[in-house]
């Protein structure tokens, strides 16, 4: 049984192994020949298409066939089980989920397909594809919400939790960059990233393709991965079918003089004057300081048309009703939206007329396929005037497009006509990713100061970097509850909120805090880096629902209430802390030993066919069966039995050692002698130590004892590479006598595992070859298992840990 039908029980139907009839069944529509290509040839790594023609309906359908419909069971085992689909801006991300939600439903795969929306500001988790990483499953997000967690520093999601992320977005994943002119320094680096999946290899296979209507082919070219293999554009056969009529749709091309003086103003009499009642105006800026002015003259107009203003610095649900107004229907009287470059590009819209800022030429294209889209117009316009400033583009690329635009005075053109164009624009220098920062992001392990690496250098470029902004009430100089909720937060460039830091308060999260009740610290300027979460003081403005970040508003900000947090919580964020130790029921250690043994084996069965050698294989169902020994310490069921009532705890102790208390209660660590209190224990380190010490008896004869004992370790995320003190054991300098509240000498009783059991130990660290650091750092430059395969195996084992307990919780 191949992997498809170990997932849905059935071989792909008979009826359905044609594209052009999954194609039809989906959308209700015929396949142009570019997408059949897809479908028959493989998703390429450049797909040039013009605006409009269904790139998306290409790759998506066309993955989707492979892998579930194809006749040939070695093309849809070959086909990796997620797509992943990474859009410059939000606006996008919805649009593109509708469509593969609508053909799911429309193929009967509802259930069997899961479907991701990954951007800040909706209610989504990472933990909610973590239970079933082995499932097909469809990601649509944006680039940076994406690209970190392929970097292991995933935006918004919880840190013990990016090594999960990284072993699945690099592991049996096809990526698609739409719309790659739009960016930035992603586009080489995800480029430069492939190319190292393909050097160190990965457990299952993983490939990438880049699509625009307007590739420079010199973003895609880097030292690895210097040529494109494979690349798809129309031929003959799609300009003679059902895409010419799109493909010649023309506008006609107009300069608007404007004065140097109340220019604001002046667009928004062009955009009244030439409106038509009954269909949408577009106008789209460069910056979003001149959208606001423009859609703020245009309301004083009080034109009959209604007017919409959308951009990409409101919070959610003020932005979501912006986008829906955007892309509904225009009324009778019509519709003026005034946009920024989150109109650029993807967005199926179609205005009679459509006002521009000259902008780099890619950016000309995609912005005049708004221009009459549907080809239903014979009168469309495009408008466009030079800005009064270059930023945030490259002077001299807007100035090869003045002289363009001014070349086209008066002429109809078609999106081809433009696309052919030659119009220079400048290359820039990036920052590309190298294999040592690679190998350096496989560490998750924060500085002592409590610092990561920053890949926000390998996302955007330094000026389009923003920060997440909520704004709370301020009680004692701090504010209230934990990491904010996606629905509070706002996107602000980081320069614009050093300007606000000069004369506001501004807090950030303590990555180190100690004290639940201390979790904010006044912010600095050095804080500062791409997704960081910040929260400013309602009372102080800053923020308006009908124009988004606003910092000159004085007027107090409303505080978003009641919603669930996502993301860190107060319990992850301690080192110590155990939230994943709680559940409905007292489950026994040895039952979620062997359960977790059995759903190791399950993932890798269900996974399919893939790179590992069998050996590796067994080593992560072994890791599996011995994960929690270290939970049978008497520190550690102490303080699990303290959690009980008096009357329970005696009858309790008998059917223990338990994995699971049946409760919320919080774990209090003491040491069995001497009482004293212990910050933490982090039973996973006491697993590993078990096992390189008299425990090792426990591994049998496999050959991978080093990848078992890192996969233990690994299985929280706390502990990697490294063994660590916590920040209050080190405060004790020479005097501190625990590591992760593990004290050299500590005794591990005897667990049973069902058929076999691990011997007592005593735990000790070991030095010199022995030591964990060596053997981590081992596994992780080996040639044959490295750092994407490593961290498959980690995901394997915490996904299987994370289904049994579930289960349990379940069956309860």
């Amino acid at each position: 049984m191949n992997a498809v039908e170990a997932m849905t029980g059935s071989p792909p139907s008979p009826d359905s192994s044609d594209f052009a009839t999954v194609f039809r069944q989906a959308t209700g529509s015929e396949p142009y020949a570019f997408q059949e290509r897809v479908a028959s040839e493989g998703l390429p790594e450049l797909m040039r298409v013009p605006t409009g023609c269904g790139k998306t309906e290409a790759v998506g359908l066309g993955w989707l066939y492979r892998r579930r419909f194809h006749p040939d069971s070695a093309v849809r085992d070959a086909t990796p089980h997620w797509l992943v689909v990474a859009l410059p801006m939000r606006t996008l991300v919805e649009q593109t989920e509708a469509r593969f939600t609508r053909w799911i439903q429309n193929l009967g795969l509802s259930g069997e397909i899961g479907l991701y929306i990954v951007q800040g500001g909706v209610g989504w988790r990472d933990d909610d594809w973590r239970f079933e990483p082995h499932r097909d499953t469809v990601f649509v997000g944006t680039i940076d919400m994406l690209l970190s967690r392929a970097l292991n520093r995933g935006y918004g999601d919880n840190r013990y939790q990016w090594p999960m992320s990284f072993g699945g977005f690099n592991n049996g994943t096809h990526w698609v960059f739409d719309e790659i002119q739009l960016m930035d320094v992603a586009t080489p680096n995800t480029r430069q990233l492939q190319s190292f999946r393909d050097t160190f290899g990965t457990a299952l296979p993983t490939s990438s393709t880049w699509m625009s209507a307007t590739v420079n082919e010199r973003l895609l070219s880097t030292v690895d991965r210097p040529d494109v293999a494979s690349r798809i554009q129309l031929d003959e056969q799609d300009l003679r079918g059902a895409l010419k009529h799109r493909l010649e749709a023309v506008r006609t091309v107009s300069e608007l003089d404007l004065p140097d003086n109340k220019r604001d103003l002046a667009i928004a009499n062009e955009l009244v004057s030439q409106h038509q009642p009954g269909t949408l105006t577009l106008a789209v800026l460069n910056t979003v300081d001149r959208a606001v002015a423009t859609w703020k003259s245009l309301k004083n107009l009080k034109p009959e048309a209604e007017v919409v203003l959308l951009h990409s610095r409101f919070r959610p649900a003020d932005r979501a009703e912006r986008t829906d107004a955007a892309l509904s229907e225009p009324g009778t009287a019509g519709k003026i939206v005034v946009s920024t470059q989150v109109l650029e590009a993807g967005i199926d819209l179609s205005a009679a007329v459509l006002f521009t800022e000259a902008a780099p030429w890619p950016s000309i294209v995609q912005r005049a396929g708004r221009c009459n889209r549907d080809g239903h117009r014979g009168d469309s316009r495009l408008l466009w005037a030079p800005p009064p400033t270059s930023p945030p583009y490259e002077e001299v690329d807007v100035a090869a497009s003045v002289e363009s635009l001014r070349a086209l005075s008066g002429k109809p053109v078609t999106n081809t006509q433009l696309q052919n164009c030659d119009v220079a624009v400048s290359d820039r220098i990036t920052p590309v990713i190298r294999r040592r920062d690679l190998i350096d992001l496989f560490d998750t392990t924060p500085d002592l100061s409590g610092n990561d690496l920053d890949v926000a250098r390998f996302i955007r470029e330094r000026s389009n970097r923003a920060v997440q902004v909520a704004w709370r009430r301020i009680a004692e100089n701090m504010p209230t509850g934990a990491s904010p909720t996606r629905e509070e937060l706002c996107p602000v460039p980081i320069s614009e909120l050093m300007k606000w830091m000069k004369k506001h308060r501004v807090w950030r999260l303590d990555h180190l805090a100690r004290d639940s009740g201390k979790l904010w610290i006044p912010c600095r300027g050095d804080d500062l880096h791409d997704g960081v979460q910040i929260v400013l003081d309602a009372d102080q403005g800053g923020y308006r629902p009908d124009i988004g970040w606003a910092p000159s508003s004085k007027d107090p900000v409303d505080v978003i209430e009641g919603t669930v947090p996502v993301g860190m919580s107060i319990d992850e964020i301690m080192m110590g802390d155990e939230p994943a130790s709680h559940s409905v029921a007292w489950y026994s250690l040895t039952d979620h030993l062997i359960d977790v043994e059995h759903a190791c084996d399950a993932l890798l069965t269900g996974f399919g066919p893939n790179d590992l050698t069998p050996e590796m294989r067994r080593a992560a169902v072994l890791a599996g069966r011995l994960h929690d020994i270290g939970k049978a310490s008497t520190v550690w069921q102490n303080a699990v039995l303290a959690t009980a009532d008096e009357e329970e705890q005696a009858e309790l102790r008998d059917r223990g050692p338990y994995a699971k208390t049946g409760n919320s209660k919080p774990l209090q660590f003491t040491d069995p002698d001497t009482q004293q209190r212990r910050r933490s224990y982090r039973h996973e380190l006491g697993s590993a130590l078990a096992l390189m010490s008299e425990g090792a008896s426990s591994l049998g004869d496999t050959r991978e004892t080093d990848l078992v004992i890192y996969l233990v370790a690994a299985h929280h995320g706390r502990i990697r590479l490294s063994i660590r003190r916590h920040p209050e054991e080190s405060d004790l300098g020479d005097e501190a006598v625990t590591i992760l509240g593990i004290a050299e000498g500590d005794d591990l009783p005897e667990v049973n595992l069902g058929e076999m059991t691990v011997p007592p130990s005593r735990l000790t660290f070991p030095t010199g070859n022995d030591r964990y650091e060596r053997r981590a750092l081992t596994l992780r430059d080996r040639a044959d298992l490295g750092p994407f395969r490593l961290a498959f195996l980690e995901l394997v084992v915490r996904s299987a840990d994370w289904r049994a307990s579930r289960d349990i919780r379940v069956a309860k």
